[in-house]
């Protein structure tokens, strides 16, 4: 009896650390990244300066629930960067890429720019009757660089906008003026993009 619990519980013991093994082989797989800050090159963007930060911390969460990434949080990359006297943003030369790629022990950069952002006002009507029409655009172009070569390795582009409509007769009537403009677009752009990531074959 003794014999078979022993035998029971070394099994249970190989299972135990054959996963953990996977695990940490599964881990120790996954490439290192970090996203950088993305540039704003979006003229119309000039009621919302903070566009191109929060699109960073949302491809962290993304590329994070990816599974297919370690990613750097933003943070403490801020915090590497100061330590060693970095500053980055948008474009990167190759060899600025190797060098940071060393520094900050990561195997790629995630870095961009948010080309559009902002919405377009259409108003019309007479006789009492006058309808709006907000329409939302947002689009991003985003880039990873291998930094052991410097070489861009994926590169995509996305857009996307969203409408909605204001009427009223004689003053009086319905409709939204909806400004959560990153919800709406920006945030799906990101997601695109991420999908597009996750996909390439790298």
């Amino acid at each position: 009896m003794k014999r078979i619990v022993s035998l029971g519980l070394c099994v249970a013991l190989v299972v135990v650390a054959t996963s953990v093994a996977f695990a940490a082989a599964d881990k120790g797989s996954k490439p290192r990244l970090a996203v950088l800050e993305f540039k704003n090159k979006a003229d119309n963007q000039w009621w919302y300066s903070g566009g191109a930060e929060a699109a960073q911390d949302v491809f962290v969460t993304e590329l994070v629930k990816s599974g297919k990434y370690r990613v750097v949080e933003r943070e403490q990359l801020e915090a590497l960067m100061r330590e060693k006297n970095l500053t980055l943003s948008g474009d990167v030369d190759p060899s600025t890429a190797v060098r940071v790629g060393k520094l900050l022990g990561v195997n790629y950069l995630l870095t961009g720019a948010v080309t559009e952002y902002g919405n377009t006002d259409v108003g019309g009507g007479g006789f009492g009757v006058s309808a709006g029409k907000r329409k939302f655009v947002a689009a991003m172009n985003a880039r990873l660089i291998d930094t052991s070569t410097g070489e861009i390795v994926w590169a995509d582009e996305a857009r996307a906008e969203e409408a909605s409509i204001k009427v009223s007769v004689f003053g009086v009537g319905g409709g939204v003026d909806d400004n959560r403009m990153f919800d709406k677009v920006l945030k799906p752009v990101i997601q695109q993009l991420t999908a597009s990531l996750k996909a390439a074959d790298l």
